[in-house]
Formats: C-alpha cells, structure tokens, sequence
C-alpha cells in the first residue's frame, strides 16, 4: 500500500492544476516556440515557472483557457 500526503493550500494546488493544464494545452495546441515553452515550464521550478508566466503572459493567458477546456474534457471522460 502506498501512502501519498499532499501539503500545501487549496489556492496552491488549485494553482498548479491550472498550470498544469495549461502547460499541457500548449504542448498540444502550440507552435514550436510554444511547445518549447511547454518543455521549459515542465523542467521549471516555481520561480523560473513564474519568470516564464510574467515573460510570455499572451501565451500563458491565450493557453490557460485551452487548458480548462482540456481539462473539462478530461473530467468528463471519468
């Protein structure tokens, strides 16, 4: 049997499934630059995560709502 604990806020994992999927729809829906940036932001820790947010922010907000519908469909799917 295998125990995960799961610290954090409710904000912050809320926060991270966002990034989550939004990393995911840029990966999937991207060009190239964007799909490096999706490989970037898979290898990032959360201050250069950010600094990749706040740099290329038309990306981030353009792919964070393809990444909700992604996320929808996958929630739908269980």
């Amino acid at each position: 049997m295998t125990l995960i604990i799961i610290t954090g806020s409710m904000e912050r994992l809320e926060n991270d499934t966002r990034d989550y999927w939004t990393i995911e729809a840029m990966g999937k829906y991207g060009g190239s630059f964007v799909k490096s940036l999706a490989e970037a932001a898979r290898h990032a820790d959360r201050q250069n995560l950010a600094k990749i947010k706040a740099t290329w922010i038309e990306y981030w907000t353009e792919y964070e709502k393809m990444g909700r519908e992604l996320e929808e469909k996958h929630e739908g799917k269980k």
